[in-house]
């Protein structure tokens, strides 16, 4: 790579957060309009390298330099990207000249070239909800100080560019799918006219099909003089959207080249999900008769979120409800785990001989499997069934321990929860020293691929007779999304309990589940049997 390609020289930096590397002597040359990826597990340093990019302060180096090669113009000081050099400026025509900015060093061009990088981040849809499509890219152009007679033609140039113009009368943001939602932040960013788009996960919890349509928004948007720079843990992402790509792992850069080959050695890194002998089924466990669940929405009319749906998952089974977002999957686990009721039809899930109708808004007392008096919506759901959400928590201010101890009710001698804490933590991938180190954490300490298996953790704790999981691998890397898996397979082997496992990660669901269930605006397209 020439000189006069490098956009951004990355040189020996390094990073420290109480005492634990993030990031060790990484060194990298990254070219303007050359899309790279950052690629790793979760905790490998992606995110850290993309902030410490980007300026936030909390993310200096503590040793090393990021140089920035930019145009920069003499009279306005307008930023482009080096390629621009001796050209007119954008604002006022002044001939562009060559700037290398040591970014964290010099606090004024910092500050300065902050204002022209733009940021996507996971699980994030930075929008005025109670707003209009329009409005939303309007604001970001008048934040941007883009001239007000040239505005309405922007909104349609933006809007075109990340494939949202069929949703331009749009009165309000909140009821856009999460696809939509995150062109739309992607729309509000580009109407900055960044020179680098930093993307941190940016369809990370979206499905396959959504996500490519987001993928070609983010090459075709940003062809015309931004450089993009994509952090994942998903090889087909990566593959997707970049030429080269950094390699990271423990805060090392393990390899940097030519995206295919990066992402082939990652791959065999990882290795397969391997999903042993299967056991088999016992007696339905749940039965689901002609469910429905409509609903009235003011933008789109009557939406049948569950169309007509039926079908019965098998004691011991490991059960895949596939789709993409929007397609139904939710709204049949919340109405199958009696969190709302249904508008038709039916859902039973049994408990020893006696079956409960689970799409009823109310449940009548019954006698519960060791002869105790129960009723009520949560008693027989939260003895029966484990439901990890999609939009998950743990209980604000207790420590892991204590999220997966009393905070969910155990009741057990000090030393024996310890043992069964430790059990189900390495079943989700931590090791004896991770351990140590996140059980007097809260949740505000931990990473999102951190909370997602420790809820994980947290439903098998109770040892429930059916786990429902809804996009239980949502933000999760290739390695720990093995172990989840394993520890899926470990669960229905060893505490018998029956999984029904809701997720648009069709290639998760083939390497885990006995049958998928694939489910298209509200109704069941297909039952596919995948046991040998």
């Amino acid at each position: 790579m020439g000189e006069d390609e490098i956009f951004i020289k990355v040189r020996n930096v390094s990073k420290e957060f109480n005492g634990k590397p993030a990031l060790k002597n990484v060194s990298l040359d990254i070219k303007e309009l050359e899309p790279l990826g950052l690629l790793g597990k979760s905790g490998s340093g992606k995110s850290v390298l993309l902030r410490m990019l980007r300026g936030t302060e909390e993310y200096a180096p503590d040793s090393g330099e990021i140089i920035y090669r930019v145009a920069i113009c003499p009279s306005c000081s307008w930023i482009s990207g080096p390629s621009k050099v001796g050209t007119p400026c954008n604002k006022c025509g002044a001939e562009y000249e060559l700037k290398e900015v040591n970014f964290w060093k010099d606090k004024r061009m910092r500050k300065l070239l902050k204002g022209a990088i733009a940021i996507m981040l996971q699980r994030s849809f930075a929008l005025y909800s109670d707003e209009s499509v329009v409005w939303n890219v309007l604001e970001a152009l008048d934040r941007a100080g883009y001239p007000k007679s040239k505005r309405m033609k922007r909104v349609y140039e933006l809007l075109d560019a990340v494939k949202m113009l069929h949703r331009v009368n749009f009165p309000d943001t909140r009821d856009l799918s999460g696809g939509e939602k995150q062109r739309m932040v992607l729309a509000r960013q580009l109407a900055l006219e960044p020179i680098l788009l930093l993307a941190d996960e940016p369809t990370g919890t979206l499905d396959h099909e959504t996500a490519r349509v987001v993928h070609r928004a983010l090459i075709d948007s940003t062809r015309g003089g931004t450089t993009l720079l994509v952090t994942s843990h998903w090889p087909y992402v990566i593959r997707e959207l970049t030429e080269k790509t950094a390699w990271l792992d423990n805060g090392e850069l393990v390899s940097y080249g030519d995206t295919e080959q990066v992402v082939s050695d990652f791959e065999k890194e990882v290795g397969e999900i391997e999903r042993g002998e299967f056991k088999k089924f016992g007696e339905p466990k749940i039965r689901v008769e002609n469910l429905k669940k409509y609903y009235y929405s003011a933008s789109r009319g009557v939406v049948k979120a569950v169309d007509d749906v039926s079908f019965v998952v098998y004691e011991n089974e490991i059960f895949g409800i596939v789709g993409h977002s929007g397609a139904g999957k939710t709204s049949l686990m919340r109405i199958v785990s009696h969190l709302d009721p249904g508008t038709g039809g039916g859902a039973w899930v049994r408990s020893g001989d006696r079956w409960i109708e689970a799409s009823k808004a109310d449940v009548d007392t019954f006698i519960g499997p060791g002869g105790e008096i129960m009723g009520g919506t949560t008693d027989w759901r939260a003895h029966f069934v484990g439901v990890l959400h999609q939009e998950y928590s743990l209980i604000p201010g207790l420590t892991v321990w204590e999220n997966l101890t009393h905070g969910i009710g155990l009741d057990m001698p000090e030393e024996l929860a310890q043992m069964k804490v430790r059990f189900m933590l390495k079943g989700v991938g931590f090791s004896d020293e991770e351990i140590d180190e996140v059980l007097p954490k809260t949740h505000l300490e931990l990473s999102v691929g951190e909370r997602q298996r420790i809820l994980i953790a947290q439903v098998l704790m109770k040892e429930p007779e059916i786990a429902v999981l809804d996009e239980p691998t949502g933000t999760m890397d290739p390695v720990t999304k093995k172990y989840v898996a394993e520890t899926i397979l470990k669960a229905r082997e060893n505490l018998g309990i029956t999984f029904v496992i809701v997720t648009h990660d069709l290639d998760f669901a083939k390497k885990v589940c006995d049958r998928i269930a694939y489910m298209n605006s509200g109704k069941i397209a297909k039952i596919e049997d995948l046991r040998a």
